[in-house]
């Protein structure tokens, strides 16, 4: 079946299934781990904070090991998960029963998305307990509610830019034909969401006409990384308001949808 309209109990369901062989697959188990050593070695080391404070420090660790083992995680787990259904060639039972191709794809990534929403939501408690740990005062003057929430809101961000970057993983997996091209060519992409504004603003000034009009047309095409980037303003810099959250939400809803609407638009026009 691949016409009509999606089912949300099968999406659901494939997302579901999905979810569960990646927890089997104990990827996200190795990385939680991994991200506990790294938070753990923060606080150890937060006596030798380079010149700021010990929570920035700890925060600025944390959501940097987010960031980092959590782009990993989102790339491989899609490419893996994906494409692995299309190697095996159990794609081909599953689309064989009452299960649109458009579902398939949406379910693959609701399921992946789920698993980020898992891996953001453990570090953020844990970066939330490292950082209540440090024996603050936090109760006088809601200065804690305030520093949690931030921290709260900083986790949530970072998932939605994890789930944007799946999006596009899934987009690349949905016409590669090897795993190792969908995951090399998504690193691509993440390290040139963080860089093409960087080319854009510097065209822009010094570049030529064309290259400035390239650079423009690349800053539609790829989304910029950098706005996700807010961990600075959990702590020492300027709040996080509810204007610059929505923004931020906007934006990244945006990409995920048009990236996952592309992936169910390539993969329906695939050759199983």
């Amino acid at each position: 079946m691949n016409a009509g309209i999606i089912s949300p109990a099968r999406v659901a369901l494939i997302a579901g299934q999905t979810f569960r062989e990646a927890v089997r697959q104990r990827l996200l188990g190795l990385l939680l781990a991994m991200l506990a050593a790294s938070a753990g070695v923060a606080l150890v080391l937060r006596d030798f904070h380079f010149g700021t404070t010990e929570q920035k420090f700890v925060l600025d660790a944390g959501f940097g090991a987010e960031a980092l083992f959590g782009s990993i995680l989102a790339i491989a787990a899609t490419a893996q998960l994906f494409l692995g259904e299309i190697e095996r060639r159990t794609v081909l039972m599953v689309l064989a029963k009452p299960v649109r191709r458009a579902e398939f794809v949406v379910g693959k990534l609701g399921g992946v998305l789920l698993l980020l929403l898992v891996f953001c939501a453990a570090l953020t408690a844990l970066l939330i307990a490292l950082v209540w740990a440090q024996g603050r005062p936090w109760a006088s003057a809601g200065a804690g509610a305030a520093l949690f929430g931030g921290i709260a809101l900083c986790g949530f961000v970072q998932w939605l830019e994890l789930s944007v970057l799946a999006a596009a993983t899934l987009l690349i997996a949905s016409f590669a034909r090897s795993s190792l091209f969908a995951v090399m060519t998504a690193f691509a992409v993440l390290v040139a969401g963080h860089l093409h504004p960087l080319a854009r603003d510097f065209y822009a000034a010094t570049g030529p006409g064309w290259a400035a009009a390239g650079a423009r047309l690349l800053s539609w095409v790829l989304p910029d990384f950098r706005l996700f980037d807010v961990a600075d303003r959990v702590a020492g810099g300027p709040p996080l308001s509810a204007g610059v959250i929505a923004g931020i939400a906007g934006y990244g809803i945006a990409y995920l949808g048009g990236l996952s609407a592309l992936a169910v638009w390539c993969f329906h026009r695939r050759e199983l």
